[in-house]
């Protein structure tokens, strides 16, 4: 076990120890990672007598149906909490914790992080100008998710979790690495082991992952969508072929790769959850490009961008584009109601949330900054081990308590709440 991850140990023992209650929250429209890496840190909570609830502000229908089936599976033993709820019950003694997520404006609680008296960021994404102000934070970009590093803090407390949860953490592993195929290293792999020793299986995962017809159709669609207009003229019919996905060769980049660019033309403000968005972006890199980047509205005014490489294109810096600009850089019909924009990741899989009323905007930002980009042997990959971590942590004198008659966890002493 790494020093970061007992670090992180320490440190979140401590929050949650002082805390009279503990809220956890992913981004928006959670997958499986985040969703798996919630309910890890909710069972640490629990196994120290302190409240938690797991704020999801989406609508089941909103949401992936593996991801929905989970939460409805886990609701009697854990507690699902909306936007409205914490911020009802957030006070200054609370502790909130974000996982699979640095960025305010991917979550649910941008509004009102001031409502808590401290905050924790467990993740594995590129941090950013736009990453949550933290009293501590665990950003691990050499991760494959933030359920690995969940499951290596269960692991290290040595909690005995049961085998819907070793599923749940080895979903959003399963999902991040694409069935291992990405973003692996050997800790990954070490990690993946240890929770199927725990009960976890690849069929029960990939069953949750199957997904459903409606869902299917939706992403071909966006994917190969296709329209044709006809012109009738006095002579003749001109036909004009509109394509959802546009591929282009960017010849100045090493490798000369494919991008595919799929937005959908024909009606570009239907709306679409991320997760469709992701996965037609995996299903365009497994098969038919080097680098994809899908673009589809998540809401009437804010285009989600989901990018994946199999090469030496780093999507992340290319989405990175966004935090440079303003919101207002882009073309709006009327005032937004939460405005954003920006983005990043890794080198293979990143993503961005941009307002604006012309999608086409933004794909023609990136096409420009395609056209600029150079990739040297500092953006190839490497599957080497990371040596460091990001955490910011502070170390204080620590305690044993009891762990409800089952094992002695070790903690710092509890301060006074805050009145």
């Amino acid at each position: 076990m790494s020093d970061q991850i007992e670090l992180l140990r320490d440190v979140l023992l401590k929050n949650i120890a002082n805390a009279s209650q503990v809220f956890i929250v992913g981004h928006n429209t959670p997958d499986y990672d985040a969703i798996g890496s919630a309910l890890g840190v909710a069972t640490i909570a629990s196994e120290l007598d302190t409240k938690a609830y797991i704020v999801v502000n989406d609508l089941a229908q909103e949401l992936d149906s593996g991801v929905a089936k989970i939460i409805e599976d886990t609701k009697d033993d854990y507690h699902f909490i909306n936007l409205e709820e914490f911020q009802a019950l957030a006070n200054k003694n609370s502790l909130l914790i974000t996982v699979d997520v640095n960025k305010k404006y991917l979550t649910s609680v941008q509004e009102d992080l001031d409502k808590v008296g401290k905050i924790m960021i467990i993740d594995h994404h590129q941090e950013t100008d736009q990453t949550i102000v933290a009293d501590y934070k665990h950003i691990d970009e050499r991760a494959s998710s933030t359920c690995e590093i969940v499951a290596q803090l269960l692991q290290n407390l040595e909690i005995n979790y049961s085998e819907e949860m070793a599923n749940y953490l080895y979903a959003g592993i399963v999902l991040d690495t694409k069935s291992f195929q990405k973003n692996t290293t050997a800790t990954t792999h070490d990690t993946a082991e240890k929770l199927y020793a725990r009960g976890a299986s690849y069929e029960v995962v990939s069953r949750w992952r199957v997904a459903n017809y409606e869902e299917d159709k939706k992403i071909n669609n966006l994917i190969f969508g296709s329209n044709i207009i006809r012109e009738i003229g006095p002579s003749e019919t001109t036909e004009i072929t509109i394509n959802n996905n546009s591929i282009r060769v960017y010849t100045n980049i090493l490798g000369a790769p494919q991008v595919s660019f799929a937005i959908n033309r024909i009606t570009p403000h239907e709306i679409y959850r991320r997760d469709l968005l992701a996965r037609a972006a995996d299903k365009i890199v497994a098969k038919y490009a080097e680098v994809a980047v899908v673009m589809g509205y998540v809401d009437e005014e804010t285009v989600g961008i989901c990018a994946r490489s199999k090469g030496n294109l780093n999507v992340g810096n290319l989405l990175e584009v966004f935090e440079e600009k303003d919101y207002t850089y882009f073309p709006q019909e009327t005032p937004p109601k939460s405005p954003v924009c920006g983005g990043g990741g890794g080198q293979q899989i990143a993503g961005g949330s941009v307002t604006t009323s012309n999608i086409f905007a933004l794909e023609e930002l990136l096409m420009e900054k395609l056209s600029e980009m150079k990739v040297d042997e500092e953006n190839i990959v490497s599957q080497q081990e990371p040596e460091d971590t990001i955490v910011i942590v502070g170390k204080k004198e620590e305690r044993l308590v009891e762990n409800k008659g089952k094992r002695k966890l070790r903690i710092p002493p509890k301060k006074e709440k805050v009145q």
